[in-house]
């Protein structure tokens, strides 16, 4: 809607033939009867501008008396056929005499737009400036207001750009050009970065001053259309009349529902029987928690038993029933099917992931939310960067998860340029965790070396065993049981010193400083739901905890996602189109990134005297 307006430049052809004097001369009666440009007006018209151009170059070869006029009108219509070079070359072809002072102006005008298509506005502005405002012809004002108006926008001189549309808005008489040139200015208001908008606020002309009110009061309340209509409302009483509460006002509201996605009837699809009913139950006790504290207008939510076996069912079965907005499914495999179902229906917010092979796979209306191990060992990754560490250590399960979280880790590590000196794996719940600590600092190597030695002098000797010392840091996944086990033997082993850095699965989320003390220092990263008082102080935290005692569950996490997808829904349109604007929500600080794929941004912390330590 607010893109400017090609429309008005239109005008510029129309414009050479409106003032008295300024077309072709007629030598006779019978040729005041013949409309020598007929073909081209129809051409202009239909939208040939191309063919429109060649029309009039071949009427400039047949009338020398007016070539310099029909030359002009030929290089306007290839502007508006997007042929600048065609334009540029037959305007450098084009003589207009000295004394012809209303075709040297349409030829600079048209110069000036030429400048600013080729991307050059300051150019086109010292073009314009060389002209006086009241040289300019009537038939000429609309262009050459349109022209530096964009000119200016171009320039980021945002409010001469406006003030310019406001004196075009004054010489226009159709409606629609009217609209169409508030489309234009409201455009400028849009252009201004977020942060300029107050300043230039206050050092605005009279004219402006209403205008960028309703820029502020759409900054301040674009994703709450009721706040948003009752502001307008009060803005249109302070100015009865304004242009733009009929031309802008209305689509602002509109667009402000558009970003507000509050669905009428929500379906949530979860396995409520077999391994995931717990995990289901929760989610589904944080959604409805969520739902019942909400004070805006409710959806009603149906909740579905669903799974990878009949997902595509169910999920039928969910948009007959007049679903218009689904949450789940939460197996991975559910995702896939649902992510290969074609045209959806009605929107998905899934709470996993599917198995991305290419972006041809990604479906438009299916949104993925999961509590991603791979992100987190990531932002593990970053964490370490930005502590000055150049140099890790790797040390996770021998298991397929294990195995995923490192491989994230690296990958990222790498691309921020640091150095991976070796990988080692435990067993998961083994009674030896020395051996592999043993691998990963080279002590095993530094054990070797002292027995080949041994038996080669055949002597006894007191060697003392020494880890490596390149090393910056280590990075580790393990479950709290294993962790408990796996740190005291980097302590045993002298590697008391290095930083160690974790994902959130180190943590059960329960404060359990008897068990945890040999996780003093470890440094991970966890959600807010976890970590940050403000969060754990929450109504929706009290609620669950007198209900359901959520703060000793080992699925507390799970409750925070049940939690953000409830209030991810009508968030979800604004974070598809502010890239950079997040939801800060408990499992994190949400946004949208490529694929239809929610990213979570998470806290660190670290393990003191037993308890985990918010460190941001």
């Amino acid at each position: 809607m607010y893109n400017i307006s090609m429309k008005l430049l239109i005008i510029f052809l129309l414009s050479l033939s409106l003032l008295s004097g300024c077309g072709p001369t007629r030598t006779s009666d019978q040729q005041a009867q013949v409309d020598p440009e007929e073909n081209a007006r129809v051409l202009m018209q239909s939208g040939d501008y191309s063919a429109a151009a060649l029309e009039y170059l071949g009427l400039a070869d047949k009338d020398k008396q007016n070539s310099a006029v029909y030359r002009l009108k030929a290089a306007a219509a290839y502007v508006e056929a997007g042929q600048y070079a065609e334009a540029d070359k037959v305007l450098s072809e084009t003589a207009v005499g000295e004394n012809d002072s209303v075709q040297q102006l349409r030829m600079r005008i048209l110069s000036a737009r030429l400048q600013l298509e080729f991307g050059q506005p300051t150019n086109a502005l010292n073009m314009l400036n060389e002209i006086a405002e009241t040289e300019i012809p009537q038939g000429l004002q609309k262009t050459y207001y349109d022209i530096l108006a964009r000119a200016f926008l171009a320039n980021g001189d945002y409010l001469d750009a406006a003030s310019q549309r406001l004196r075009l808005s004054s010489v226009l008489s159709s409606p629609t050009e009217i609209d169409q040139n508030y489309d234009s200015l409201w455009g400028v208001f849009e252009a201004i970065p977020e942060p300029e908008l107050e300043e230039l606020r206050f050092i605005a002309p009279e004219e402006l001053k209403s205008w960028f009110e309703l820029a502020s009061i759409y900054q301040g309340y674009r994703y709450q259309p009721s706040k948003l209509r009752n502001a307008i409302d009060g803005w249109s009483q302070r100015y009865p009349g304004h242009p733009a509460f009929s031309s802008i006002a209305p689509e602002l509201i509109s667009r402000s529902s558009d970003f507000v996605q509050r669905p009428s009837r929500i379906g949530l699809l979860l396995p409520f029987s077999g391994k995931y009913k717990k995990s289901s139950t929760a989610i589904r006790d944080g959604f409805l928690a969520a739902w019942y504290l909400d004070n805006q207008e409710k959806s009603d939510v149906r909740i579905y038993d669903a799974n990878s076996l009949n997902i595509r069912d169910i999920y039928q079965q969910a948009v007959a029933d007049g679903v218009d907005y689904v949450v789940g499914p939460l197996e991975k495999e559910a995702v896939n099917q649902l992510a290969e179902f074609g045209e959806l229906p009605v929107n998905v917010l899934a709470l996993n992931r599917q198995d991305l092979k290419n972006e041809e796979g990604v479906n438009s209306k299916l949104m993925q939310f999961a509590l991603s191990p791979e992100d987190e060992a990531m932002q593990v990754a970053e964490a370490a960067m930005s502590d000055g560490h150049r140099l890790a250590l790797i040390m996770t399960p021998n298991i397929p998860w294990g195995d995923r979280i490192a491989d994230a880790f690296k990958e990222r590590w790498l691309e921020l340029g640091g150095g991976i000196l070796e990988q080692a794996h435990f067993q998961s719940s083994a009674k030896d965790f020395s051996s592999p600590v043993k691998e990963l600092l080279n002590i095993d190597s530094s054990e070797q070396r002292g027995k080949e030695l041994r038996n080669k002098l055949n002597i006894k000797i007191n060697n003392v065993d020494r880890r490596r010392e390149d090393a910056d840091f280590i990075f580790t996944a393990a479950v709290p049981g294993d962790a408990r086990q796996l740190f005291p033997q980097f302590r045993f082993h002298r590697a008391g010193d290095l930083p160690v850095y974790s994902t959130s699965h180190i943590f059960t989320g329960i404060e359990n400083s008897s068990k945890d003390t040999d996780l003093n220092n470890v440094m991970f990263i966890d959600m807010p739901w976890i970590l940050d008082t403000t969060h754990q102080l929450s109504i929706i935290q009290d609620a669950l905890n007198r209900n359901w005692s959520q703060e000793k569950s080992q699925y507390r996490r799970l409750y925070a996602l049940g939690i953000d997808a409830y209030h991810l829904i009508p968030e979800l349109g604004r974070l598809s189109v502010e890239k950079n604007s997040y939801l800060s929500g408990e499992t994190g600080d949400l946004s949208i990134g490529s694929n239809n794929i929610i990213k979570r941004q998470l806290r660190r912390a670290q393990f003191i005297e037993g308890k985990p330590v918010l460190l941001n």
